[in-house]
């Protein structure tokens, strides 16, 4: 299973041959263990380890955020492992080795690893409706757990009790409907996972589509002796985004022809696809936006008063009266209204001037979506910059915990004692400002070409598009006012 020289020359052929892409499947290592039925399993297992001693610890650990595991490992690791590193490079391989829908998977199909011959799924296995088959759902829970997102992570047992509901939503409704509804429609990480997984430098394709659509057995959908079929409602032959691809690798495992292939590619690829583009993913891109910009303001900036707000259980004696329920209101106001209402009108308004400096006889409402697929290098940018402090500042916190994961004063490991050491907290707003001139980079970028999309004279293209280069800039200046000050 090592890795050849021979293989390395190939992959770099690849890259060479297909327009800046090479297939990781190439190297024989990678290929055998994804096509190996336990490998999911296998990555899960220790996943699902953690998860309940999350779980555990947020019940029953101390209830002071910086001395329990459920805080210092989903809010200061976990968060910046996601949206720093897993989702810019590896797509959605956290939905790979992720552990809330295992138990419903399971379940479904009466096993944990092999596929029996004569398989047939437990459970109801309905079609989830029609008029859900979107991402608006998503778009709805991750606004409410951000509305509490001060007590997600300062108090250990809400983070447990969150983490506790949604494996047992999955659970439920595994019973009723078929395969991965949960994570199609409803998980609150998958809705930010699928629309940051565009700008992703990893793709999961396949090599010629033409085997595909004069291929009739279709085993990567309906599964063979090998595999169960994909469980994302996706078919490989025709997919051009990564958006709702979960990494688990079944149609690899079912593809007759090795027509599968995981290609390192270009950022922002699957931004540019025509396919797919829609009101409920705009939407996804108005409120990570907002929220990064938001979530800046209240955890990091110098007006404690917001934060005060943000916490619902909090009653400070201001000189305007509001205590914690009035002030929280104002707060969950603010968080709903900017998100679904004040950024959507102001980029409407944006839109609206390319339409009319292009003079385009396009209809507002494709430009208005279109161009919202600009923003998501931006919105990356801010909330990679947002999550720079969380762990150069709170890293020391999360060894403590992992000695003594229940704050009960154990030394498991020996890391019990190490102090609290930020590392270079000064550079910090100077690296901040950089991600996010890099997000704007890659936003400008992408803007101008999907702008080419719709006008072919590079003059009009650029005439559309000057009044997005304004918004971008314009919210660019502003996330570094909030750091630098």
């Amino acid at each position: 299973m090592s890795i050849k020289l021979s293989q390395i020359k190939g992959f770099l052929n690849s890259f060479l041959l297909h327009k800046g892409t090479f297939d990781l499947l190439q190297i024989d290592l990678i290929k055998r263990l994804v096509k190996h039925r336990a490998f999911q399993f296998a990555v899960i297992l220790p996943n699902l380890f953690f998860f309940w001693l999350i779980i555990l610890t947020g019940f029953f650990g101390s209830p002071v955020g910086n001395m329990n595991l459920s805080i210092t490992f989903v809010w200061m690791l976990w968060w910046f492992a996601l949206i720093a590193l897993l989702v810019p490079l590896f797509s959605r391989l956290w939905c790979t080795i992720c552990p809330i829908p295992s138990f419903g998977e399971w379940m479904q199909r009466k096993g944990f690893i092999r596929k029996k011959e004569d398989y047939k799924p437990l459970g109801f296995n309905k079609s989830w409706p029609v008029r859900f088959r979107n991402i608006w759902l998503q778009n709805l829970g991750f606004l409410i757990l951000a509305t509490f997102s001060v007590l997600l992570v300062t108090r250990p047992i809400v983070t447990g009790i969150i983490l506790a509901i949604l494996i047992i939503l999955a659970s439920v409704l595994a019973i009723f409907y078929a395969k991965r509804v949960f994570c199609r429609y409803i998980c609150p990480v998958g809705g930010f996972l699928g629309l940051f997984s565009m700008f992703s430098s990893i793709e999961l394709r396949v090599k010629k589509k033409e085997l595909c659509v004069h291929h009739f057995s279709k085993e990567c959908i309906k599964g063979c002796e090998t595999s169960y079929g994909c469980p994302w409602f996706e078919y490989p032959g025709s997919m051009e985004r990564n958006n709702f691809c979960g990494l688990c690798f079944e149609c690899v495992k079912a593809c007759p022809f090795n027509n599968i292939a995981l290609n390192l590619r270009s950022f922002g690829k699957d931004i540019l696809a025509k396919v797919g583009r829609s009101l409920d993913e705009a939407w996804k891109a108005f409120i990570m936006l907002t929220l990064a910009i938001l979530y800046i303001l209240v955890m990091q900036g110098p007006w404690g008063w917001i934060r005060d707000l943000a916490n619902v259980f909090y009653s400070p004696s201001y000189g305007f009266a509001l205590n914690g329920i009035e002030g929280f209101l104002l707060y969950a106001g603010l968080f709903w209204g900017t998100s679904l209402g004040l950024t959507p009108v102001t980029f409407l308004g944006f839109s609206y001037l390319s339409k009319a400096f292009s003079k385009a006889s396009l209809p507002l409402r494709r430009l208005f979506i279109d161009f919202s697929y600009e923003l998501i290098p931006l919105a990356l940018g801010a909330w990679i910059a947002f999550s720079i402090p969380i762990i150069m500042v709170n890293w020391s916190y999360i060894v403590n915990t992992l000695s003594d994961p229940f704050g009960w004063g154990w030394n498991l490991f020996g890391t019990k004692e190490i102090p609290w050491t930020p590392i270079t907290p000064e550079f910090i707003p100077y690296l901040q400002v950089l991600i996010v001139t890099i997000g704007l980079f890659y936003s400008i970028k992408l803007g101008f070409k999907l702008s080419s999309q719709h006008f072919l004279e590079k003059n009009l293209a650029l005439r559309a598009f000057i009044p997005q280069l304004a918004f971008l800039i314009g919210t660019s200046i502003l996330l570094a006012w909030l750091f630098v000050g």
